[in-house]
């Protein structure tokens, strides 16, 4: 038969197998009920990365803007690049302008090629010259599939800007 590992909410400490009322960790309440959002933002940590990087897709289906601020903390400092990357793209299906500056910073550091991605496709989805400038800034990216990624939401910005202005 096989063992479900169970994780404290608070330490993520792995917990035994038989039911306690208190993390032996760290004393918090594993009965207390969370809500959704709440269990949602807590696993952002998770140390099982699938378990985080789906809380991360979640919450960006949500659209709750509450999310935003914790999601761009991941973005930039998961460990985990498919973590970072699920964040990134849950921010730009969020649109929240607040998204931008880190969005932008992951593409000027050096953070792995599928969060790079992701950054670009999730800047394509403002309509913001901050958005823009950072694509811009994509264009010269050592990787071709992140300038071919760049060049293909610079032309579909410059469209959308074209019928905006005309």
């Amino acid at each position: 038969m096989e063992r479900i590992t169970r994780f404290c909410p608070e330490c993520w400490a792995e917990l035994p197998a038989e039911e306690q009322a208190v993390c032996p960790a760290c004393g918090a309440s594993l009965t207390e009920e969370r809500d959704f959002f709440e269990k949602l933002l807590r696993a952002l940590w998770h140390p099982e990365r699938t378990r985080a990087a789906t809380a991360a897709a979640v919450l960006g289906q949500l659209g709750d803007p509450r999310a935003v601020p914790p999601l761009i903390e991941v973005a930039l400092h998961a460990r985990d690049f498919g973590v970072q990357e699920a964040a990134v793209r849950s921010l730009g299906h969020l649109r929240d302008p607040r998204a931008i500056p880190a969005l932008a910073l992951l593409l000027r550091m050096e953070s792995p090629l599928p969060v790079r991605l992701a950054a670009v496709e999730a800047l394509a989805a403002f309509d913001d010259p901050r958005a823009r400038e950072a694509l811009r800034g994509a264009l010269n990216d050592p990787s071709g599939v992140v300038r071919q990624a760049a060049r293909e939401a610079w032309k579909t910005g410059s469209r959308m800007v074209s019928r905006e202005e005309g």
